[in-house]
């Protein structure tokens, strides 16, 4: 196509939505809920719990993932799982219940699978984190220890147990009110 072709070609577009309007459409629907996800209430990360500086006994690390969210509807959609090293345990969870103030966010749930335990499979977990900031200057995000149990008025997110939290090695937790 010529110059001259793209030229015509390109005023013609010009003129036809020089003439279009921004319409103002109403969205009014119940079914309809848009949420940012810059203020969407969450808790996610992932990272290394080194055993010999928390108070379970035995050596080694307890790698961690988990994610949550509280949907528009006021439910809470997420999951977990917590693997020993080397395989021996691998744990995974729902996450049914998430409370989060600032950057320090309680989760808890139910246990859905544990390879090594799985009379444990139905009870519930309950653990906190604390996403310390980003970059070289902040301090390290920290954990807990899953606690499990059984007793749902206790092992949920309502329950704050001022438990000690551990720094993490080689990960990341973010915690969005």
């Amino acid at each position: 196509m010529s110059r001259l072709g793209l030229l015509a070609l390109a005023t013609g577009f010009m003129v036809v939505f020089s003439g279009c309007q921004k319409e103002d459409i109403d969205v009014q629907s119940e079914s309809l809920v848009i949420k940012s996800s810059a203020t969407m209430t969450m808790a996610s990360g992932q990272g290394t719990l080194v055993l010999e500086d928390t108070p379970i006994s035995g050596e080694g690390f307890r790698h961690f993932t988990f994610q949550a969210r509280v949907k528009p509807n006021g439910s809470v959609d997420g999951s977990g799982i917590l693997t020993h090293i080397g395989g021996v345990r691998n744990a995974s969870f729902d996450i049914d219940c998430l409370s989060v103030n600032e950057n320090h966010a309680i989760l808890s749930g139910v246990i859905t699978r544990d390879n090594q335990f799985p009379s444990n499979e139905g009870g519930l977990i309950w653990f906190e984190v604390f996403d310390n900031g980003e970059g070289a200057n902040a301090d390290p995000d920290q954990i807990s220890v899953a606690y499990l149990g059984t007793n749902p008025a206790t092992y949920n997110c309502a329950n704050d147990f001022d438990v000690p939290s551990y720094e993490i090695l080689g990960g990341n937790i973010q915690v969005r009110e």
